[in-house]
């Protein structure tokens, strides 16, 4: 093998994995499509072998359920699977949360204001695919964290978490999420990570509770007995 082959295969794999998922992601494959080897390899205009690598990448983090000799199919996200999956990345996103807002940088506060803004005039039913007024929010304090595993972590999260925003956004309760934000603001003025700490379980225990209890259809209590 020529010392350059492996490079140009990996880029050519993630080239096909980033064009994939973007379509995945904006509704182009719709939820239960199928996606046939044939019709991906006339559409990518590449080799099979870089299309089932990056088709199994996709299986690894949700966003494509695979039966071999049956089917491979974008992922419908169920309300469980999606109440599940915003509680795995709500867990990682609060740590890099604490880290970004120690290292906020006072000249990027007017942006921060106006993103929460944006999100409290904003009406989830007409969120276009992709992020979110909320995802810009937390991720203009989160790329301020240095711990680059953790930010990598949030990463493999955020498809499956945006398949289910696609589907469940009318959910989303902007105005209480909205309110919470204005306090993170504040805390990223001062820096401040115990206030924010106090006022993230506050939101876990008022709006999230509502929000697992709607989409799992139980209690929390019981949602958190029934998957430890």
């Amino acid at each position: 093998m020529e010392p350059s082959a492996t490079p140009a295969r990996t880029l050519l794999r993630e080239r096909v994995h980033g064009q994939l998922l973007k379509a995945i992601l904006d509704g182009t494959f719709q939820p239960g499509a199928r996606l046939r080897d044939s019709d991906l390899t006339a559409w990518l205009g590449t080799s099979r072998a870089p299309i089932r690598e990056a088709l199994a990448q996709l299986t690894e983090v949700g966003v494509i359920e695979m039966a071999p000799n049956r089917y491979t199919r974008v992922a419908t996200i169920t309300p469980r699977v999606y109440a599940e999956s915003a509680a795995v990345w709500a867990t990682l996103m609060t740590r890099a949360l604490h880290w970004g807002i120690l290292a906020f940088p006072a000249d990027e506060v007017p942006r921060l204001a106006a993103l929460c803004d944006e999100l409290r005039t904003s009406d989830p039913a007409l969120f276009p695919p992709g992020p979110t007024p909320i995802d810009r929010f937390l991720g203009a304090i989160a790329r301020h964290c240095s711990n680059a595993v953790l930010l990598e972590n949030i990463a493999v999260h955020e498809p499956l978490l945006q398949l289910g925003i696609n589907r469940f956004k009318t959910h989303l309760q902007v105005k209480a999420i909205a309110g919470y934000f204005d306090t993170i603001v504040a805390r990223c003025v001062d820096h401040d990570v115990d206030g924010f700490e106090a006022g993230m379980r506050e939101f876990l225990n008022g709006p999230t509770r509502a929000f697992t209890e709607t989409m799992t259809g139980m209690s929390l209590a019981e949602y958190l007995d029934d998957v430890s």
